[in-house]
């Protein structure tokens, strides 16, 4: 059997977050952290996991960060 994780603590544990950023980032449209609910208890898989963590990081790399306050030279 896959590795997975149990409960909002468990998974909030495991990504070094709040339960309320986890629930949060399970709630929002694009891409949201896979769980799903066995018996009402929240789960995770490991791989699912693995796959979620990989995208984030392809986004983060990819997308350019730019603060609002930049102010441009010319």
């Amino acid at each position: 059997m896959d590795d997975f994780y149990e409960t909002w603590k468990g998974i909030a544990h495991k990504l070094a977050r709040s339960e309320r950023w986890c629930r949060y980032m399970a709630r929002r449209e694009e891409d949201p952290l896979p769980v799903f609910k066995v018996g009402g208890i929240v789960r995770l898989n490991g791989p699912d996991l693995n796959d979620w963590l990989s995208r984030q990081r392809t986004r983060s790399m990819a997308t350019p960060v730019v603060s609002p306050n930049l102010q441009l030279i010319a």
